[in-house]
């Protein structure tokens, strides 16, 4: 393949590099680090294999950069979520493992905060037992180690009430006249081990 244009990227910090051959023509957005270890290809030279495959890498890891912003910027994601948002766009497993640590060590995922507002949520606003939250939120892709560490030190901190969430639940759900089954059903279905 033959390098045809280098052009300044839409992202500071990056190029548009142009190849093409007889039959297709690719574009791909690198990074000028990236662009000077594939030895810094001018408009007519030719892309060897590994050049091409620098091209190709920078390029994805752009993509998935892109897609990550995106995704965080409409919601809060855990890292293993957006692991599987970004493969799920077509990156590759390796590369969106990286960029996924990267937005967490840059400080645009923050785990513990995150699971300290759910808890706190599914505690105190849906009334829900630990047994239930645990469960919720291990199916988001949180450590159950972790769940249990946020849930024992809500507790501790009094931000977190069990009992009193069970007693508002039974009267929030039940009648005066339900049966100890009943309750005991009740607690039971929304997590409380009673």
């Amino acid at each position: 393949m033959k390098v045809v244009y280098v052009r300044p990227g839409r992202s500071r910090g990056y190029l548009t590099v142009g190849v093409s051959d007889v039959a297709e023509k690719r574009s791909f957005t690198v990074s000028e680090l990236d662009y000077k270890e594939s030895g810094s290809p001018r408009p007519g030279d030719y892309a060897d294999a590994d050049m091409l495959a620098t091209l190709i890498h920078s390029d994805e890891v752009y993509r998935a950069h892109l897609y990550a912003l995106r995704i965080l910027s409409y919601a809060d994601n855990n890292e293993r979520t957006l692991v599987r948002k970004l493969t799920s766009r077509g990156i590759s497993f390796a590369i969106a493992t990286e960029v996924a640590h990267e937005m967490v060590s840059r400080g645009y995922i923050n785990e513990q905060d995150q699971l300290e507002r759910l808890v706190l949520s599914e505690a105190n606003r849906n009334l829900k037992g630990p047994r239930v939250i645990k469960a919720k939120l291990s199916q988001k892709g949180f450590s159950g180690s972790d769940i249990e560490d946020v849930i024992d030190r809500l507790c501790e901190s009094g931000e977190i009430d069990f009992e009193h969430s069970a007693r508002l639940l039974i009267e929030k759900k039940l009648t005066r006249g339900a049966t100890d089954e009943e309750i005991k059903q009740l607690l039971y279905k929304n997590g409380y081990n009673r």
